[in-house]
């Protein structure tokens, strides 16, 4: 039995230190390859600025586009939001990206592009285009953790 015991600590301890080691060789992974990234375009947006009355509550949601040296483009999207975890991807392209070839459509829950108080924007559609075809597309959900806290509540 006691020896269950210690198997278990030795591995837990090994996972653990595993785990650190992953974290912060990505962390400096990134920060270095930062250096090497040209920002192509950025585009900002706040749902809720014209339904709240203190400034500090206002939302906003944020997609930047950049270029590596190499050709590869990361789509890195970010909040103040509580309910978004910034996110990151990115796409193979073997030529030098444009403002024109990015296409960003921001969306409610309900897929419109008008806005209400009550049905506010959420989703952000990013189109990538290559020579006028589409090379890569992908919603990203801006509110995704907090539906999901939602529906667990309600079963």
């Amino acid at each position: 039995m006691k020896s269950k015991r210690i198997i278990v600590v030795v591995v837990s301890s090994i996972v653990l230190c595993l785990s650190l080691f992953f974290m912060f060789r990505n962390e400096k992974d990134t920060s270095s390859s930062n250096k090497d990234l040209t920002l192509v375009y950025e585009e900002k947006v706040s749902p809720n600025k014209k339904y709240v009355s203190d400034k500090k509550d206002i939302v906003h949601y944020t997609i930047k586009i950049y270029q590596e040296d190499k050709n590869t483009v990361y789509v890195h999207a970010e909040s103040n939001s509580a309910i978004f975890e910034n996110t990151n991807y990115s796409v193979d392209y073997n030529q030098k990206l444009s403002k024109e070839d990015i296409q960003i459509k921001w969306m409610t829950l309900s897929g419109s592009t008008e806005p209400k108080k009550n049905n506010q924007l959420g989703l952000a559609n990013v189109k990538i285009f290559k020579d006028g075809s589409v090379v890569n597309e992908k919603v990203i959900s801006f509110v995704s953790k907090g539906v999901k806290a939602i529906t667990d509540v309600i079963g």
